[in-house]
């Protein structure tokens, strides 16, 4: 691979996968691994799906992209289905190619139509590679930690604190939410404090943006992450799970939000909007999910890793916490998470360590099977047992 740009931040472990079938992997020389990234928790339905990819060919042989004066009818079909499962009816969509391109539209929108001029959001959240919400760093931005106040919680803030009181909601505009991932960290802000900014922007007149694109489509048991709090966003990006791979990308708005917009100057183009085999795959991704149960059984086997681990962490002190929602987990270690790492894929085993911290990511396709579960489980288990007698 000596001509290829390797920027990921993530070391190149392997080099030779050749072909992918559900949640396996095979190398050139046929060895199988249980992929529990998931492909960057991109392909939420399993790899090389045979209906995603028969909806693929379908859609390939009739036409793949369109322009700035044609569109096909799938966009339509499609749009209606994110906006049934965002609780956003009667509101529109714009099909993108990546998440952080979904967030930064949405960022763009609500800069637009915003009376206020201050955005809020979490210090520890990520949203995208580029752009005004992926960099954070103007005056106009409030990046509150909620990891550091007072209020004394095991679930950090709940809006209880001085350090809350002195946030100026009567100057923020726009609140850009992201439920759990927190820059692949996996923490969860507390019901009471989402819902207690929620309220004070909506006091405010101020716009909700969620990040859905590593939370949404089914990844924490609900179709999106923001779904465990009691809000409405008004706007909604969805990125890696929804095209199962593909790049696609999706930016929804409320039926609010689309009036105002249609009032204003708004721009925005590239070669790669609104392309009807994104929203086939789309589509597609979304039907699955529905006809298999996926979310059930999202639930089910995310309940079975937590359980496990946590009964892991009362017998090896190495487990620092585990946290997770759904078949979204992370295992924060003391120590050694890169050798635990290295050690489960000389096992065949595929996960995550993320960068500069001792942590683990679990994040497996919806369509996993249960005895893969049961046996990463048993081989991390013997891992921590073996480094324990050392």
């Amino acid at each position: 691979m000596k001509h290829l740009i390797w920027s990921s931040g993530h070391q190149l472990l392997l080099k030779n996968i050749v072909r992918a079938d559900n949640c396996y992997l095979y190398d050139s020389e046929g060895k199988k691994y249980i992929d529990l990234e998931s492909g960057v928790w991109c392909t939420s339905v399993g790899h090389c799906n045979p209906k995603i990819n028969k909806a693929i060919i379908s859609q390939i042989e009739k036409i793949s992209h369109t322009g700035f004066f044609y569109a096909n009818p799938v966009i339509e079909n499609t749009s209606k289905k994110v906006l049934e499962i965002t609780g956003l009816n009667d509101g529109k969509c714009e099909f993108l190619c990546s998440g952080s391109e979904a967030v930064e539209y949405g960022m763009r929108i609500a800069r637009l139509i915003a009376e206020k001029p201050l955005a809020l959001t979490f210090s520890d959240s990520y949203f995208g590679a580029y752009g005004e919400a992926g960099k954070r760093q103007h005056d106009n931005w409030i990046n509150y930690n909620r990891l550091e106040c007072s209020c004394n919680s095991k679930e950090g803030c709940t809006g209880e604190c001085a350090e809350f009181n002195t946030i100026p909601f009567e100057r923020i505009g726009i609140f850009l939410f992201e439920p759990g991932s927190s820059s692949g960290l996996v923490r969860f802000p507390s019901v009471k404090l989402i819902e207690k900014i929620a309220e004070k922007i909506k006091e405010n007149h101020g716009i909700i943006i969620v990040n859905e694109v590593t939370t949404g489509i089914g990844r924490t048991g609900t179709w999106f992450g923001f779904q465990h709090y009691r809000i409405q966003p008004d706007i909604v990006a969805i990125g890696k799970g929804i095209g199962n791979g593909y790049p696609v990308s999706v930016m929804a708005v409320s039926k609010n939000v689309a009036e105002v917009l249609a009032t204003k100057n708004f721009l925005y183009a590239q070669s790669h909007q609104n392309d009807p085999l994104g929203a086939v795959v789309a589509f597609e991704v979304i039907n699955t999910i529905q006809n298999e149960n996926l979310l059930l059984q999202c639930q089910q086997l995310g309940n079975l890793i937590i359980e496990q681990l946590n009964e892991y962490k009362k017998i090896f002190p190495i487990i620092r916490q585990v946290r997770g929602r759904g078949l979204m987990i992370a295992i924060e270690l003391t120590e050694k998470a890169e050798p635990v790492q290295k050690e489960l894929l000389k096992k065949g085993f595929i996960l995550v360590k993320r960068s500069g911290g001792e942590v683990l990511r679990i994040d497996p396709s919806l369509t996993i099977k249960e005895k893969d579960i049961k046996a990463f489980l048993k081989t991390f288990g013997s891992i921590l047992l073996k480094i324990q007698k050392k």
